[in-house]
């Protein structure tokens, strides 16, 4: 049926005609995401409004997001409610920040740690730049990426998707990153906005922080964002801030956000956020996702009986369609890869930026008597650790991209020309293959677990004997959902694991032999104990698919390590100004009360900034 020319449309008319021509319904709709599935949702603090239970055989019959089963972008995160006979399209939101996540191949960026390791802005905005590139292709319009919250514990699970320790680190890398993602015209949306600084009981966990900190050390690197960069959407968090959730705050959302900081975009909810929707549409959350009949119902119903006033409505619906005017979906009218770019070659070139970006963002932590670089190829290789043929390229959650592969270590090594010792590596192969072969298989949200090998003293020394140099890989794996834990295997090495390091330096010492260790992680563990052992100690990170390419351009000094530690590495856990008072403080799990001060550097085993270079 042809639409009367006399019906407002979007970019003809004026945003303010086309809301007065939308029903209430209309209103709402576009306010609340079309996501309607059940999610996993994050365990919610004890005291916290809580979700209904899954229905009974509810996951037997999931089919996966709302999203993936329309077909539009398969594996996006969101879509928000079309509206077509005013010429409103539905946008598609996808999550990042290293690298789109979607069910299509995309390229796996380092992470955004290691990024923000390079101090590099003209690096961090090529990585943004190419990341907008990959959404521009496949017809996404917001990457819900980067995530700038302070790292304020070392155990936080996803430390690895944030920036820095330092909010004017962060500021500098997300600015640039922001920059580079909206250079290509899709819109980027930092997060999660404010005081996410924890995933345990993050979904209500009450924020107790005095105002002068809370600007001055945890609103620091929004602000300047916001500021300099200009994203086009910010992400509320799913926690209390002094008492009131994120997603409800008229101070954080309306006074700060936009009557200080001029931010005109929109804000949207953290994914099935369990607030008041009538509240949050009051503080200036404009858009709720991923979407729930019941946020629909529940707005509605305030309409009619007086509660919500519809001018508050028709204030974030200008938000949204001010954004909306901008993205993809309405430009190009639906049509995705406008430029006609070719898949193949575009990941070919952010293939070779991903592995440039991982070696310069390594942080050399030790380098005695020249260990480093690798005299020359050809040399025997002793390759211990079994993050040294199973690298981890990046976390879990949403930070997972599908990518079309990963390089190990030990595959670029001897693509480099060195010799793993045969026998060590068909033991490890093995190994990790049997230990995967009896759990699920890696996906988004579970990584499988491998544990590490034990050697005697006298297997380490026919190595020695064998072999010109040892290299040894500690890894840690971490993500969304869960906070890390001072546990053996996790922020503190195992006993096998301190006595690989220990056993295998006394070893190859005594034949004359270095012995370096790589640390493929995503934030910071305890080395007191085992740091003098080593003679070289390389920060790798989680370095994105091109890993083993990469940690290899540094070991052979094909690339100069030139990255600067944005966290520090502490003496002891205790030494950490919030440990006290992480994940929550007193004994009450609904509440993390912010004491701390700031990191001193004499408690540091390696302070912020610190890196060396060959």
């Amino acid at each position: 049926m042809a639409l009367d020319s006399c019906t407002p449309q979007l970019g003809r008319s004026s945003d303010e005609r086309v809301i007065a021509t939308m029903t209430r319904e209309e209103k709402v709709r576009l306010l609340v995401g079309t996501c309607k599935d059940w999610n996993l949702v994050p365990e919610p603090a004890p005291a916290t409004i809580h979700r209904p239970p899954v229905p009974e055989g509810y996951w037997e019959n999931y089919q996966g997001n709302t999203a993936t089963m329309k077909g539009k972008v398969s594996g996006a995160a969101g879509v928000s409610y079309a509206i077509p006979r005013l010429g409103v399209p539905e946008i598609v939101f996808a999550d990042g920040p290293v690298g789109l996540r979607i069910d299509s191949v995309c390229t796996a960026f380092p992470s955004t740690t290691l990024l923000a390791a390079t101090r590099d802005t003209d690096l961090v905005y090529r990585v943004g730049k190419a990341i907008g590139e990959e959404m521009l292709y496949y017809g996404v319009d917001i990457l819900l990426a980067p995530g700038i919250n302070n790292m304020r514990n070392p155990l936080c699970g996803r430390n690895y998707e944030y920036m820095s320790s330092d909010p004017d680190i962060a500021a500098d890398m997300a600015a640039a990153y922001v920059r580079g993602v909206q250079s290509m015209g899709v819109g980027a949306c930092i997060k999660h906005f404010a005081a996410n600084n924890q995933e345990t009981y993050r979904n209500g966990i009450d924020v107790q922080v005095a105002d002068s900190v809370l600007r001055g050390l945890y609103l620091r690197a929004f602000e300047r964002v916001v500021k300099e960069a200009q994203p086009w959407t910010v992400m509320s968090s799913y926690n209390k801030v002094n008492g009131v959730y994120a997603s409800e705050n008229t101070y954080l959302l309306t006074d700060i956000l936009r009557g200080e900081w001029g931010f005109d975009g929109f804000v949207m909810t953290d994914w099935w956020a369990e607030e008041d929707p009538v509240r949050m549409q009051q503080a200036g959350n404009d858009m709720l996702m991923p979407g729930t009949d019941m946020q629909i119902d529940t707005l509605l119903v305030a309409l009619a009986d007086g509660r919500l006033a519809e001018a508050v409505l028709d204030r974030n619906l200008l938000n949204v369609l001010r954004i909306i005017r901008r993205c993809p979906s309405f430009r190009n009218q639906g049509t995705t890869n406008p430029d006609g770019l070719c898949l193949q070659q575009m990941l070919k070139t952010h293939a070779d930026l991903a592995r440039s970006a991982a070696a310069k963002g390594m942080v050399l932590l030790k380098n005695d008597n020249g260990a480093l670089p690798l005299n020359r190829a050809g040399q025997r290789v002793a390759l211990l650790g079994k993050g040294s043929y199973d690298t981890y390229v990046g976390g879990t959650g949403s930070g997972r991209v599908s990518r079309a592969y990963a390089v190990m270590l030990n595959d670029a090594l001897v693509q480099a020309g060195y010799t793993p010792d045969a026998a060590v590596t068909n033991l490890y192969t093995e190994h990790i293959r049997h230990s995967r072969s009896v759990q699920p298989e890696e996906s988004t949200w579970y990584m499988p677990y491998v544990s590490e090998l034990e050697w005697s003293r006298s297997e380490l020394q026919d190595m020695a004997r064998n072999n010109d140099l040892c290299i040894i890989t500690l890894q840690r794996m971490a993500g969304e959902g869960g906070d890390r834990h001072l546990t053996e295997g996790d922020y503190y090495l195992t006993s096998v694991e301190r006595s690989l390091i220990r056993d295998a330096s006394e070893a190859f010492h005594k034949q004359g032999k270095p012995v370096v260790l790589l640390l493929n992680i995503g934030a910071s563990v305890e080395l007191t104990d085992v740091c003098a052992y080593p003679d070289a100690i390389l920060l790798t990170w989680l370095p994105g698919q091109e890993a083993g390419h990469a940690i290899t351009d540094v070991l052979t000094g094909i690339q100069q390590p030139q990255g600067k530690l944005p966290m520090p590495f502490y003496v002891r856990y205790e030494d950490v100004p919030s440990a006290a008072n992480f994940p929550s403080s007193d004994g009450n799990p609904n509440i993390v009360i912010y004491r701390e001060g700031f990191a001193q550097p004499e408690r540091t085993l390696y302070p912020v900034g610190f890196g060396l270079t060959y």
